[in-house]
């Protein structure tokens, strides 16, 4: 196995010597992420002024909202949709909140954060027609918040990435009220894009991460992901949700960022993604963190985050400039 980069064997020794997992029941793994937040949260640059904020009712969802202000720019701004991780169990933390103020601040663009419902108290499909959902909200008041509908994207980390790539996928198919062109971009950081128990053929030659990963990794292992899927009710063969399996589509994907780490379970989800995407003639941009976990860039301290925001403030600019 690749070695842990020595910056995060200092966040281990951090952290008194224990190697962050999620494990056990939902209701285990919200307290154990909770904890680890509360935790880090003093860490985390403060807040700047150059972000407005605003909590918006996106049908029966809650989103919030990134406004830069004081801008030289005029003119609406693009606008993309924002999904957070947490294996669609967790939900959002203080994390994606700096996450969102920083690239909505570096990018000149809005974020809308939405907060899909979590399993195991919605199943699937719910966390995917709620993100729809929340997406034809912000394409349809797009310009009630300042930004450009014609220059809109879908973003996300982990399990949001899943779903921004989901999301784009069940527009372009006409499956939403959206128009098929609506999302030009999409980010994804570290996606799920296959199930564990389910790598077919065709990528079993450059797919290991899930076997390589299966346990004593941080934050998320193979078994943590089947158990996510489980209390999410994903059957291993849903291609709403496994965007890997549906090939016969991913040539009408948009211009697509993609970020993996070297020891995360979720690592050739992304690589074989954007392997098939190139083939099918879609722009891919991809960076790859060698040496480093599932979403080290949670933990503030760690030397390869600031590299992880510049990456990420650059692919986001790349998309947009694809729009």
């Amino acid at each position: 196995m690749p070695a842990y980069a020595d910056s995060w064997l200092k966040v281990e020794e951090g952290l008194g010597g224990v190697r962050p997992e999620l494990m056990g029941s939902a209701e285990d793994m919200r307290a154990q992420f909770a904890g680890l937040m509360a935790a880090l949260e003093p860490r985390y640059p403060a807040a700047s002024g150059a972000i407005k904020t605003d909590d918006v009712k996106l049908d029966n969802l809650i989103g919030r909202v990134y406004i830069p202000v004081g801008l030289s720019v005029k003119g609406p701004l693009p606008i993309g949709a924002y999904f957070p991780p947490g294996g669609l169990v967790i939900g959002s933390s203080i994390s994606d909140e700096v996450l969102c103020r920083t690239l909505a601040e570096k990018t000149s663009s809005i974020l809308v954060c939405v907060q899909y419902r979590l399993s195991p108290e919605y199943k699937a499909p719910i966390h995917l027609q709620d993100s729809v959902r929340a997406v034809e909200w912000v394409h349809k008041n797009a310009s009630i918040l300042g930004g450009d509908c014609t220059r809109m994207y879908t973003i996300g980390t982990s399990a949001g990435a899943g779903l921004a790539l989901a999301v784009t996928r069940q527009i372009f198919l006409g499956l939403s009220d959206a128009p098929r062109d609506a999302i030009k971009g999409i980010v994804s950081f570290c996606p799920p894009t296959l199930h564990p128990d389910f790598i077919p053929q065709v990528y079993q030659a450059t797919h290991s991460s899930y076997s390589e990963h299966d346990e004593n990794v941080p934050i998320i292992n193979g078994s943590t992901m089947r158990r996510f899927h489980k209390l999410s009710g994903l059957d291993s063969t849903n291609e709403d949700y496994f965007i890997a399996l549906s090939r016969q589509d991913h040539a009408r994907f948009p211009p697509t960022y993609i970020a993996t780490c070297e020891l995360d379970p979720l690592r050739d989800d992304g690589k074989v993604l954007a392997t098939s995407l190139r083939d099918a003639g879609v722009q891919v941009k991809t960076d790859h963190y060698e040496g480093m976990p599932h979403c080290f860039w949670i933990f503030p301290d760690i030397p390869e985050g600031a590299d992880f925001m510049d990456n990420a403030v650059n692919g986001v600019r790349w998309v947009m400039e694809q729009c």
